[in-house]
C-alpha cells in the first residue's frame, strides 16, 4: 500500500505504507519441528444445519433422534472439514443469498440510548490520492495524546529509494526534536480525516517520530474514539457541594450562624455611687416641706431643725412607691393653715 504525504517545507512524496506487524521471540512448531500455521476449516452448511434437518422430518424431534442414531444426516463427508482459504462475506435471509443490501449506521449515546440513524456513507479512500496529506503543523504532548486518545491501529512508513529516504528522515528528526505527535489531515483544505479503503472508517491520524543515528521510525498512529470526561465528574470536579452528608449539612449551618458574642458587664465605680446617692438625696431634701412648732413662750413658730430621724425619713420616701409619696401631701396643706392661726392669736393679745 502507498500513501501520499507532505513534509514540513511544501513538498510531497509517495512511500510505501506498511502495517506493523510485531516480531514474536516464541514460535511454536509440531513433533517434526515444523512452524505451525493456523487454518479455517469447513465445520458445516446450512443444508445440514439443526433448523433444514427438522424440515426434512417436519419438526418431529423423534424422528430426527432415531436418525442420528442410525446415520449421520448432519455431516457431509466430502465437504466438512475441508481448507477454507479465499472466502468473501455475504448477508444471507430465509430465501438466500441478499444481493442488494441498504446499510444503515447508528449512533448511539454513551448511556445506549439511540441517537440517530443514518444511511452509510461509503467514502472514498484519500491516502494516496493527487491531494497528498497534509502536514497540519498541530503538534501534541505524547503523554497528553495516550491520555485524550484510544489508539486502535498503527501504521509504517517505508522509504522506497534514496530521495525518499531523506525526506522521512527529515520529518521524524522534527518530531524526535519535540517528543510530540502531529496530526495529519486529508482533503484539499486538509480538514477532513483518513480514509484507507473506500468505505472504511475514518480515523484521526497521528504521525510519531524517532531517530537513533542514522535510522529513522515514522509510525502513522490511527484514533477514531476520544476519550472525555463525563459532564456529571465535571460538575462535581468544579462544585464539591452538590453531594453532601448529613453530617457535613449540620457542621456547615452551624458555622453559618453568627456567634453572639460574650456580655462584657463593667463594675461601677466607687466615686460614681456616692456622687448617685448624694444628689439624689439633695432632691429629696428639696422636696420635703418644712413643719412649723410653736414656740413655749410666745407661741411664735420656731425654725425647723434638721434631725436624724428627718434624714431617715427622707431616705424612705425616696425609696417608696408612688402610693406612698401621695400621702406626703396632706401635711404640707396643714402646716400651711397652722401659719394663720398663730398669727391670729398673737394679735388678740395686742
Amino acid at each position: 500500500m502507498a500513501i501520499n504525504i507532505r513534509n514540513p517545507k511544501g513538498r510531497d512524496a509517495v512511500v510505501a505504507f506498511e502495517a506493523v506487524i510485531p516480531q514474536r521471540d516464541v514460535h511454536f512448531v509440531d513433533e517434526k519441528g515444523k512452524p505451525v500455521v493456523t487454518q479455517k476449516l469447513l465445520k458445516t452448511d446450512i443444508e445440514h444445519d439443526l433448523d433444514a434437518l427438522l424440515k426434512k422430518k417436519k419438526g418431529n424431534l423423534n424422528a430426527l433422534a432415531k436418525q442420528l442414531v442410525k446415520e449421520d444426516p448432519e455431516i457431509d463427508l466430502e465437504e466438512f472439514g475441508m481448507y477454507l482459504t479465499d472466502t468473501s462475506k455475504v448477508y444471507v435471509s430465509k430465501k438466500g443469498i441478499i444481493h442488494i443490501v441498504d446499510e444503515v449506521e447508528v449512533v448511539c449515546n454513551p448511556d445506549g440510548t439511540l441517537r440517530e440513524r443514518r444511511p452509510r456513507i461509503k467514502d472514498p479512500q484519500n491516502i494516496n490520492t493527487d491531494v497528498p496529506l497534509r502536514w497540519t503543523g498541530k503538534f501534541i504532548d505524547k503523554n497528553e495524546a495516550a491520555h485524550r486518545f484510544v489508539f486502535t491501529h498503527k501504521r509504517q512508513l517505508i522509504h522506497v529509494n534514496g530521495l525518499t529516504f531523506d525526506f522521512l528522515y527529515e520529518m521524524a528528526e522534527e518530531l524526535h526534536k519535540r517528543n510530540s505527535l502531529l496530526l495529519i489531515r486529508g482533503g484539499e483544505k486538509g480538514d477532513q480525516p483518513i480514509v484507507m479503503q473506500r468505505g472504511g472508517k475514518p480515523y484521526n491520524a497521528f504521525l510519531e517520530g524517532r531517530i537513533d543515528g542514522d535510522s529513522y521510525l515514522l509510525v502513522l498512529q490511527l484514533s477514531n474514539m476520544e476519550l472525555k470526561r463525563p459532564k456529571v465528574q465535571e460538575e462535581a470536579a468544579a462544585d464539591t457541594s452538590t453531594v453532601e452528608t448529613n453530617e457535613d449539612r449540620v457542621d456547615r449551618t452551624s458555622d453559618d450562624k453568627p456567634k453572639k458574642k460574650p456580655r462584657v458587664t463593667a463594675k461601677a465605680r466607687p466615686d460614681a455611687e456616692e456622687k448617685a446617692v448624694a444628689k439624689q438625696a439633695a432632691i429629696i431634701e428639696k422636696a420635703k416641706p418644712v413643719k412649723a412648732a410653736k414656740s413655749p413662750a410666745k407661741g411664735e413658730p420656731a425654725a425647723a431643725t434638721k434631725t436624724k430621724n428627718a434624714s431617715k425619713a427622707g431616705e424612705k420616701d425616696h425609696v417608696a412607691t408612688k402610693g406612698t409619696s401621695a400621702k406626703s401631701t396632706p401635711r404640707s396643706t396643714k402646716t400651711e393653715d397652722a401659719k394663720p392661726k398663730s398669727k391670729a392669736r398673737a394679735s388678740s393679745k395686742k
